[in-house]
């Protein structure tokens, strides 16, 4: 795993004057540059300038070489939409989404004491403790069926845990239903 770069001082003041800049281009990009060096992902970066990842690359390669932001037009698709690049938007939003719905159902068994073992017995499906661990943690999708039995299962209503994970996960999002 490669580490980000330190910013100096004089990095950190150019950005700092780039994103208050009148240029707007030139105030997205600074603040796209300043997210990915804060830590953030460049897909989060991208998602966020409603660019492509590949342009979040190139703007943190320009500033690195030359110490500046240029400046120019932004992508002119306005706010982050259905239509992004490569659906950056939704597939971050369905990130989110299963993140959500995983800390509900890690959230309701330890509400229990229960371990995964047990949640997946209660729910008499065939699905293996490992699997509960990469719900909870959001890094698979669980099956809908699946996720209305164990939250059954746990006591929860699953359609209002949709709704909350919908919510918090979606409400960025331009062109979706509220």
């Amino acid at each position: 795993m490669t580490l980000r770069p330190r910013l100096s001082d004089r990095q950190r003041r150019t950005l700092a004057t780039a994103v208050r800049d009148a240029d707007r281009g030139r105030r997205v990009r600074a603040a796209a540059v300043q997210h990915w060096y804060d830590g953030r992902s460049q897909a989060d970066a991208a998602a966020r300038a409603n660019v492509s990842p590949t342009t979040i690359r190139r703007w943190v390669r320009v500033f690195q070489e030359t110490g500046t932001v240029p400046k120019g037009q932004p992508h002119q698709g306005g706010p982050a939409t259905l239509h992004s690049p490569r659906g950056t938007v939704i597939a971050l939003s369905s990130r989110q989404f299963r993140v959500t719905l995983g800390a509900e159902l890690l959230a309701a068994r330890r509400v229990r004491g229960w371990s995964r073992a047990q949640v997946v017995t209660a729910g008499g499906i065939g699905y293996s403790p490992a699997i509960l661990g990469h719900w909870e943690r959001g890094s698979r999708a669980i099956p809908l069926v699946a996720f209305a039995i164990l939250g059954h299962a746990l006591g929860l209503d699953p359609g209002e845990v949709i709704r909350r994970c919908y919510d918090e996960s979606f409400a960025h999002v331009r062109g979706l239903p509220r």
